[in-house]
């Protein structure tokens, strides 16, 4: 094939694979093959071999699931902080207009108690979000 003009269809490979090499397997095996392939994120059963064979390397991925879900609530935990964030600031103000001096300062007291004690969980928060990230981090490697 040393002319490569063609009138039409697919283009013609210059490096054409004419050796084709069979290969069985059992079922072990198989499976084997098929958990690696996965392991590796591959679809096409035959690059993998290749590149088996000859030591090109290839990524294996691992998903971790928990992560995800962990994000998602943390996400989810500030979201309702901010909001708790601009009803405390609403609630001030409300206190400050409608009520007396002396009333305001006994509920503003006990807002500032609930403020104390979700400080308080905000920390527990912040580092149990430390260990899960130096977790992570030791399973990444």
């Amino acid at each position: 094939m040393t002319n490569l003009f063609c009138k039409g269809g697919r283009p013609p490979v210059a490096n054409k694979c004419s050796h084709h090499v069979k290969v069985s397997f059992d079922d072990l095996e198989w499976d084997e093959l098929t958990r690696m392939m996965e392991k590796a994120n591959a679809t096409v059963k035959d690059t993998f071999i290749k590149q088996l064979i000859f030591g090109k390397p290839f990524k294996v991925l691992v998903a971790d699931k928990s992560l995800a879900v962990y994000c998602a609530k943390l996400s989810e935990f500030f979201a309702q902080y901010r909001t708790i964030g601009v009803n405390y600031d609403l609630t001030v103000r409300t206190l400050r207009e409608n009520f007396t001096e002396k009333k305001a300062m006994t509920h503003l007291y006990k807002l500032e108690k609930a403020t104390i004690e979700m400080i308080g969980v905000m920390s527990q928060v912040m580092s149990l979000s430390e260990k899960f990230e130096q977790q992570w981090s030791l399973k990444s490697r």
